[in-house]
């Protein structure tokens, strides 16, 4: 973990216990060795599923399942699989870093703040049959299923016919925006 010849010089890990959501995974807090909060708004840019605060200032995201929040010079992250995991996602996470900030010239950097779909305005890209085709009892759980990303669009049978087809390419186009399952 220690790089000499980045910007961000290591991330350290100083707190892990069971994860309150899911026992079964771990979440811990990390240390950044230097403050990131000009990278930011370059890994807002990069990151399409990322929420960027600058008045905080704070960037969160999901990679896959687990959510991460960097905040200048402290990271957290929540449904980590086990250690091995934790420490593979702080070398990613600094190789991120390290990597924007070199390639920052060739980046336009984005202060907006996205605003991820709710459930609700996931449900409303469905078609709202109700046919428990996906193993849910109903499309609202289903899209809130979506939302915490324990669910996959190709599930909803309803969304690959025909007269669907647009709810579905708008739906995708939403996931892919904000790191969802497709």
């Amino acid at each position: 973990m220690e790089n000499t010849d980045g910007f961000l010089k290591e991330i350290k890990i100083v707190f892990m216990e069971p994860c309150i959501a899911e026992p079964e995974k771990i979440r811990f807090i990390a240390e950044l060795s230097d403050d990131v909060t000009e990278v930011m708004p370059y890994l807002n840019s990069v990151l399409k599923n990322a929420i960027y605060n600058k008045n905080i200032p704070a960037i969160s995201l999901k990679k896959e399942f687990r959510l991460i929040t960097i905040k200048p010079r402290k990271m957290t992250v929540a449904k980590a699989l086990h250690s091995t995991d934790a420490y593979m996602l702080v070398d990613w996470i600094k190789d991120l870093i390290n990597q924007t900030y070199r390639n920052r010239d060739n980046i336009e950097p984005s202060y907006e703040l996205k605003n991820p779909p709710k459930p609700l305005d996931i449900y409303s890209w469905l078609p709202r049959t109700n046919c428990k085709q996906c193993g849910e009892p109903s499309c609202l759980a289903f899209a809130a299923k979506l939302f915490m990303d324990e669910q996959k669009i190709e599930n909803c049978k309803p969304l690959y016919m025909k007269e669907n087809e647009k709810l579905r390419k708008a739906l995708e186009e939403i996931a892919e925006n904000f790191g969802y399952s497709i």
